[in-house]
């Protein structure tokens, strides 16, 4: 197939390079060119704007950090709806509120072009080893069509539901996870001015109930030896906010997410937006919560 990618950050490039490994022709685009240098060396082509993508692919996935960047490659100049033309297929994998997937969607019927809104989830690890999960929304039809490339980056593929569903599950999950890891940072830090010992607390919850293998996985993150931020206060941020608008929208009340939003606005605050959120825990005990009580 003719594949068009756009967006090859940290879990872009390892999807393209998937995609291509599995022998279809790639084109691939990026606000920062350099970053194709690796698929370009592959045998990829190198296009300026994503209107070329558009009009040389016939599907199109897109890997960008947010709704902003999302806005960008569709509206911006010489973007994706200036060369989409009916009969073509849009992947989306980028977290976006199911609001934005729907009005993306309805931008691209309009035009007379599929749209997947197809989250995923798994981090870098999971997009080098194709062994992503892909939470899909949108017609059944194009579910199918969008079959072969998918199975390209992901083990898990679910057909959610209806256009949004992909981005409302996906959003579901982060809340989860996300609240996760800060309890589970809250622990650590607890458990460090107990006096435990933090190998011994890695030991001891990784194999017990507390060890979910998305926390197994960030060891070298909580040790400080990794070589850049498993999943930064900033980016679980985002996640909150789009979570917050669509729990929002539903009129919900959610006390315990409300919570951990709250703590990762204090660690952003402190200064700590790009480092890891588990990391981040050594900063919370400055700030010491003044306990009352009262008969």
């Amino acid at each position: 197939m003719e594949v068009g990618f756009i967006g090859l950050g940290r879990m872009g490039a390892a999807m393209a390079h998937n995609i291509q490994a599995a022998g279809h022709s790639l084109y691939v685009n990026d606000v920062r060119p350099e970053a194709c240098d690796a698929a370009v060396e592959g045998g990829a082509t190198f296009l300026a704007t994503p209107a070329e993508i558009a009009r040389r692919a016939e599907i199109v996935v897109i890997s960008v950090p947010g709704p902003n960047e999302i806005e960008a490659v569709l509206s911006g100049a010489d973007g994706l709806l200036a060369g989409l033309e009916s009969g073509k297929l849009v992947i989306d994998t980028t977290t976006i509120s199911a609001r934005q997937s729907k009005a993306n969607a309805g931008r691209c019927l309009d035009l007379g072009v599929d749209y997947l809104d197809a989250p995923v989830s798994g981090g870098q690890h999971g997009a080098i080893t194709a062994d992503l999960a892909a939470m899909v929304g949108g017609d059944d039809a194009a579910f199918e069509r969008a079959g072969p490339i998918l199975e390209c980056v992901a083990k898990s593929i679910t057909h959610v539901g209806s256009t949004g569903s992909g981005s409302a599950i996906k959003l579901l999950n982060q809340m989860i996870y996300v609240s996760y890891q800060m309890v589970f940072a809250e622990g650590l830090a607890v458990g460090e001015d107990l006096g435990l010992d933090l190998e011994t607390m890695l030991q001891v919850w990784g194999a017990s109930a507390a060890g979910h293998p998305e926390i197994t996985v960030k060891y070298d993150e909580i040790r400080g030896v990794a070589k850049t931020p498993g999943f930064a206060v900033n980016r679980a941020l985002l996640f909150v906010d789009l979570a917050q608008e669509g729990s929002g929208d539903l009129g919900y009340s959610t006390p315990v997410f409300d919570a951990v939003a709250a703590s990762l606005r204090l660690a952003e605050t402190d200064g700590l937006a790009d480092e890891d959120m588990i990391r981040a825990r050594g900063r919370y005990r400055e700030r010491p919560t003044k306990i009352t009580g009262g008969n």
